[in-house]
């Protein structure tokens, strides 16, 4: 499936809501301000972000997914919380502090300068995965609201030189983390469709050849990756 993988033991899930704590909730969300509910819940989540215990950040991630999900939250404020993630706003430092982790991830593997045994291996793994999920669900958003070519062009150097290079990198390493190279893959093929720059930049870091392996590899054992692959690949095919 094209789902998360988190340590069952190391990562422990626990939700309990009654139904009075439920319609408390809703009626709260009514109440507040699309304004006021992005700005606290990107707050939180960058303070589980900036936090040393791995638990937390995969928290500060699940939460900031389900915040650009206009299934999970008003489309209002999931639209604008996208756009705050990828914005190039020097007075937003929270916006800053998501994409530094973002880009740790993606780059280092790790949060943090962390080294050790598995437990912490799969802690990182599992954020990983997470980043890479909550930018193929920001940018997919974006992309069916038309914003995302402006957001690409206003903070270019970060698409460019960050992102391109890692999502080609995931995708190359299919074999072993086929969900990472899975949401890559999306997160490819939603850029791609968007900038011209971004799709000349793939290009050059052999995108084409990383999808078409990763696709081969999927048709036999992760058929959701090499669905993923496609729009990609029919994108350089004809940049090519």
């Amino acid at each position: 499936g094209d789902g998360v993988d988190v340590p069952s033991e190391a990562v422990p899930v626990h939700i309990n809501f009654d139904m009075s704590s439920a319609m408390a909730g809703e009626l709260k969300m009514k109440e507040e301000s699309g304004e006021d509910i992005l700005t606290k819940e990107i707050g939180s989540a960058v303070g589980l972000i900036l936090r040393d215990e791995l638990d937390l950040n995969i928290m500060a991630f699940e939460c900031l997914i389900a915040l650009v999900d206009p299934l999970r939250t008003l489309p209002d404020v999931a639209l604008n919380a996208c756009k705050t993630i990828v914005a190039n706003d020097t007075k937003d430092t929270s916006a800053s502090e998501i994409r530094g982790g973002i880009a740790a991830l993606l780059r280092n593997g790790s949060l943090h300068d962390d080294e050790g045994d598995a437990i912490i291996s799969d802690f990182n793994e599992t954020l990983k995965n997470l980043a890479l999920c909550l930018l193929s669900k920001t940018f997919a958003n974006m992309l069916n609201k038309r914003c995302l070519e402006t957001a690409i062009q206003d903070n270019s150097e970060w698409f460019l030189d960050t992102l391109i290079p890692s999502l080609v990198d995931a995708v190359k390493n299919a074999k072993d983390r086929p969900h990472d190279a899975l949401y890559a893959s999306d997160c490819l093929s939603n850029l791609l469709r968007a900038s011209k720059d971004l799709l000349k930049r793939a290009d050059e870091e052999n995108a084409l050849s990383a999808l078409e392996e990763a696709k081969a590899f999927g048709s036999t054992h992760h058929k959701s990756l090499a669905n993923a692959t496609e729009k990609g690949i029919t994108m350089l095919e004809s940049y090519s």
